[in-house]
């Protein structure tokens, strides 16, 4: 990594008192001057090994006052924090640093953290993702740069750390549960990798080449990905539409974009993957609930994702004669008007020819067997208009008509009017018809 890059930033790292953190904290230390950033330290108390943590912890402090790098220390128990949390004691402190990390840097007291992991961590993460059945993302291992996580020694091998903490005199301390075969991590690290090197000679760096390779595939199945990606404001908020897609690579890793857009990036699932892609083949308007209240919807050649809002069912107002003084719909309010009214968010401001309709016209809402004449022709039922019109299926029930109470429907109001009273050279009473929503 070239840390050269890193001039004028505020790189904190993170220090747990083992061979990698110290010779990390130690060669960027070296290097803070020549480079131009600025440097501190985090170290991160688990509460796991009592003594020997605390013990890690106060080697730490007197590591970073000797360097002169400012030091924070955070504590947790996070065994108590495993069993809150229902997660793997791996699992939660793993969690605990991650919230500290974030901390760091949304109170601004870091533009970057930096942490330790070398090549040997790199294709332990790789085995162990291919073994749970990752696909390409996960094979493609860690990143040097990540957003604000830096790893600078993801090329350095263990063997080269620690040769410089030999060269550099380095104590350190070691962590007395890297020997419980118990932890899945270190059953990789003392038996599988050693296993692979003897079989394969350099199955490590094979390993790790291997990952650098899957992560250039990905990164540029995404990019043709988020061709079939849209973003847009709703009734719901911000949304995103997946246009339909059979490759499901691309399809599948539009869709993530689309859940990370919403805020999820973790928690799912390929099943729910899975159920995304059969919606191409559903009817539209199914539906497929996903974590963090996200929805997924189908609706015409594209899937519509957004957070589902609390339901609201709206009271509708009985029908009530066309007039000047427009018409409370209980969802939406329909203004009529002589003058120009601007449209209003996603909705249409209608322009009608007043004349053209009829006295027996109502304002109401949609019934059994309503038609309407298309503007430009062609009769309908309204509900191909909606499907045509894409209008969402969850609006249509509240969508205020200019109709007949037998049936004929002069105007969707907010969407399309129909040719029956379209305005033309003739037209002496031109109105608007406008909606809002409360």
């Amino acid at each position: 990594m070239d840390l050269k890059g890193f001039s004028d930033k505020r790189i904190c790292v993170a220090v747990s008192g083992g061979a990698d953190s110290v010779a990390l904290l130690h060669y960027l230390k070296t290097n803070e001057r020549a480079c131009g950033y600025t440097l501190s330290a985090v170290h991160c108390e688990h509460g796991i090994r009592g003594g020997e943590s605390l013990s890690d912890m106060q080697f730490t402090q007197a590591f970073c006052e000797r360097l002169g790098v400012p030091l924070e220390v955070f504590r947790d128990d996070c065994p108590a924090r495993a069993v809150r949390e229902k997660v793997s004691l791996e699992t939660a402190a793993r969690n605990f640093r991650q919230d500290v990390f974030a901390a760091l840097i949304a109170e601004n007291k870091a533009d970057f953290i930096a942490t330790a992991h070398h090549q040997n961590d790199e294709a332990e993460t790789v085995l162990f993702r291919i073994a749970r059945g990752t696909a390409l993302t996960g094979a493609g291992g860690m990143r040097e740069e990540y957003g604000w996580l830096i790893r600078p020694f993801l090329g350095w091998k263990k063997a080269e750390i620690l040769a410089y903490c030999t060269e550099h005199n380095l104590a350190f301390c070691t962590d007395s549960t890297n020997g419980d075969l118990g932890f899945t991590r270190n059953r990789l690290r003392a038996e599988i990798l050693p296993a692979l090197n003897s079989a394969v000679d350099g199955a490590t760096e094979n390993i790790v080449r291997f990952a650098a390779r899957a992560a250039a595939d990905d990164e540029l199945l995404y990019e043709y990905a988020r061709a079939l990606l849209r973003e847009q404001s709703s009734e719901n908020g911000r949304e995103y539409t997946v246009a339909f897609c059979e490759k499901k690579p691309l399809f599948y890793r539009a869709c993530l974009l689309a859940l990370k857009g919403l805020g999820l990036d973790r928690d799912y699932t390929s099943a729910h993957l899975d159920g995304v892609y059969a919606l191409q083949k559903s009817e539209r308007g199914a539906r497929c609930d996903l974590p963090k209240n996200i929805e997924a919807v189908k609706c015409q050649r594209s899937i519509v994702f957004h957070v589902k809002k609390e339901k609201c069912i709206w009271v509708k107002s009985d029908e009530k004669p066309f007039g000047l003084d427009g018409f409370d719909g209980g969802r939406y309010v329909v203004n009529v008007s002589k003058t120009p009214v601007e449209n209003c968010g996603t909705w249409r401001v209608l322009r009608v020819d007043g004349d053209k309709i009829p006295p027996t016209a109502v304002f109401r809402f949609r019934k059994e067997g309503d038609t309407i004449e298309r503007f430009g022709g062609g009769r309908k039922t309204l509900k191909k208009f909606f499907n045509e019109e894409k209008t969402p299926v969850d609006m249509r029930e509240y969508l205020p008509l200019i109709a007949e109470p037998s049936g004929e429907v002069y105007a969707v109001c907010g969407v399309e009017i129909s040719e029956k009273i379209k305005v033309d050279e003739k037209t002496n009473n031109l109105l608007y018809i406008q909606i809002l929503q409360k």
